[in-house]
């Protein structure tokens, strides 16, 4: 293991070259398993003739359509809430100092739970159409954290421990105020519909759903990329960081509008999918340190390639019958983040 951290460390970018390599090839392996096996040649034949306008009349239409149309977005969503889970993770564990942070730490998943409810059990947002829960979730997300930015702010500084104080309660609220609607529901299909919504769920993603998430994650890893050197330099501590001329209050107003949004729009996509932002940055940390120059991209890379084969989990452990992702990210999570703890390997990025 220590060898293995030494080559990661000291090749960084040939790591995250092979990883994503290891993705593209998850996708196209990801997109052919299920209660129908497609096999590798059909799915690259199938979505290089719909990218590139090939022939491919030789493939059947029903293969086709469940390739193309079925398979590839659900695959290409989980790559992305996989790959946003885990940089709102790196970035909330950055914001706060704490390993044990999460992306829903501030109360965001709640607040997503909140319009969520509001939209499936009293018929909220009805204007939005089939959109309805998403659209709820997002704003309930954002309501959430704006609640939680205002109550933390002290002057014109947010300080780490009470953004996460202020997020537990905030979070506590909305949940209680989502579980009293649930709780009164006179329809028990619509508390179903609010449960399987709230154990996250990518099947029966449409293209035009990918687009959200699309536009938040692609600027969200950029935007985390070049705040590498000022969190690299917040790690050092406060002091040390204002010395070397960085602006703590921008840097983590920075950090809660990436971590809010990059969450809102993935809970409002997918529901809420645990585990994925806490266990995968503690990986990554557990192997390169704290250096976000190689945490920000080998945790996007393997967020994504985690969630997308826990997908397929997802889909045929019970085949033909699916179960909420959520649940395997936590019946798989749990169990490892347990084992690193009592493994006592690392303290936030560094060996203990």
């Amino acid at each position: 293991m220590k060898k293995l951290s030494v080559y990661i460390k000291n090749n960084t970018l040939a790591c995250c070259i092979a990883l994503g390599i290891i993705l593209v090839l998850s996708v196209i392996l990801c997109i052919g398993i299920g209660p129908v096996s497609i096999s590798f040649d059909t799915v690259w034949n199938v979505m290089f003739g719909k990218l590139f306008g090939m022939d491919i009349s030789s493939v059947a239409e029903n293969t086709q359509n469940i390739v193309w149309h079925l398979r590839t977005p659900r695959v290409l969503l989980g790559l992305m809430v996989g790959a946003g889970l885990s940089l709102a993770g790196v970035a909330m564990q950055a914001l706060t100092k704490n390993p044990l942070a999460d992306p829903y730490v501030l109360g965001i998943s709640s607040g997503a739970y909140f319009g969520a409810v509001i939209a499936i059990i009293l018929g909220g947002f009805a204007i939005f159409g089939l959109f309805k829960v998403q659209v709820g979730a997002f704003l309930g997300a954002i309501i959430a954290i704006s609640v939680v930015y205002a109550f933390s702010k002290s002057g014109r500084s947010v300080t780490p421990i009470t953004l996460i104080l202020v997020g537990m309660a905030v979070a506590a609220m909305f949940s209680a105020f989502a579980n009293f609607i649930v709780y009164n529901a006179p329809d028990d299909t619509k508390i179903r519909e609010t449960s399987f919504w709230l154990l996250g769920g990518i099947a029966g993603v449409q293209w035009t759903e990918l687009i959200p998430i699309a536009i938040v994650t692609g600027p969200g890893i950029i935007a985390m990329f070049c705040l590498s050197s000022p969190l690299n330099a917040m790690m050092m501590g406060d002091s040390t960081a204002v010395t070397l001329g960085v602006n703590l209050n921008t840097v983590r107003n920075v950090l809660i509008v990436i971590t809010a949004i990059l969450t809102g729009v993935t809970v409002a996509v997918a529901g809420c999918i645990g585990f994925v932002g806490l266990v995968v940055p503690h990986i990554v940390r557990s192997i390169v340190g704290a250096d976000h120059k190689k945490v920000i991209p080998l945790s996007v890379l393997l967020g994504a390639i985690f969630l997308i084969w826990v997908d397929v989990g997802a889909r045929m452990f019970d085949a033909p019958k699916e179960i909420p992702i959520g649940i395997l990210t936590s019946m798989i999570g749990a169990p490892l983040f347990l084992w690193m703890i009592k493994a006592r390997r690392y303290s936030f990025g560094e060996k203990a």
